[in-house]
């Protein structure tokens, strides 16, 4: 599942490459041809504009939680999406100078690809500050925000369906998966998307019935209506409204301390 970009977003993100194309036209002087200027600062921006909207699906999704693997993370999206920039607009540039492909360089390629590389490393930071992701920690923003009580008395989380904004009983939530940046609260009618951590909220949950049972899945003890396994270590934990999670090999002793639902 792909959240919806807030509007925020977007205001960034079209500010961004209007102002990248206006650097890349002027970059794109130096071949004397302000045509081929002109044209590679239309394609341009909005390959880049494309290309970063990936980029940024991709750090939703896959983001890692620890220091330095985010940070090589965001130096390995943006040098891969740099250089499938630059296999796209150097064909195009060629022939609109004249030239055969054939004379077409990987250092030509390279070469336009690290000027990509700095516009989606630098568009890719200010997204995650925009966004309130930390490249050094977790960075997120609080999930303390929007909860109603102290992490003692924790019974509502707030959440967001639609555009409308709701109280979510923790008592109605049956488990908890991360999405990346986000984490995904399943009840037994629907589910809700909120930006923060999984760990932080196995912290908030406390000690109560929510257990971890995979490094990205938290589950409602209360929710359990069956357990089967194991197998190579790992269970399958049917959960209300036939809510089906597996747990890690890690995990089994926690799982194995859990009791499905009476009856």
């Amino acid at each position: 599942m792909i959240p919806t970009p807030p509007k925020k977003f977007w205001i960034f993100h079209s500010i961004y490459w209007l102002v990248a194309g206006l650097a890349l036209f002027l970059y794109g002087l130096r071949y004397g041809h302000w045509e081929v200027a002109l044209v590679r600062n239309i394609y341009n921006p909005l390959l880049g504009f494309v290309v970063s909207f990936l980029i940024s699906v991709a750090y939703v999704q896959k983001m890692p939680a620890q220091n330095i693997n985010r940070l090589l993370f965001v130096i390995a999206a943006s040098i891969a999406g740099a250089f499938l920039s630059a296999m796209i607009v150097n064909p195009i540039t060629y022939g609109l100078l004249g030239y055969e492909l054939r004379s077409l360089t990987a250092s030509d390629i390279f070469t336009d690809g690290l000027y990509f590389a700095l516009f989606y490393l630098v568009w890719s930071l200010l997204y995650l500050q925009l966004s309130g992701v930390s490249l050094f920690g977790a960075g997120m923003p609080s999930p303390n925000a929007g909860i109603s009580k102290p992490p003692t008395q924790i019974e509502t989380i707030d959440v967001e369906k639609a555009g409308a904004k709701l109280k979510l009983h923790v008592s109605d939530i049956t488990h908890i998966v991360a999405k990346g940046d986000y984490v995904e609260f399943f009840t037994a009618a629907d589910s809700y998307l909120k930006l923060g951590t999984i760990s932080s909220y196995e912290e908030i949950l406390g000690t109560g019935p929510f257990k971890r049972i995979h490094r990205s899945i938290i589950v409602n003890g209360d929710k359990i209506i069956a357990i089967s396994g194991p197998a190579k270590g790992q269970y399958w934990i049917k959960l209300e409204s036939d809510h089906e999670v597996r747990s890690s090999r890690n995990a089994q002793s926690v799982v194995e301390g859990l009791a499905p639902k009476a009856g």
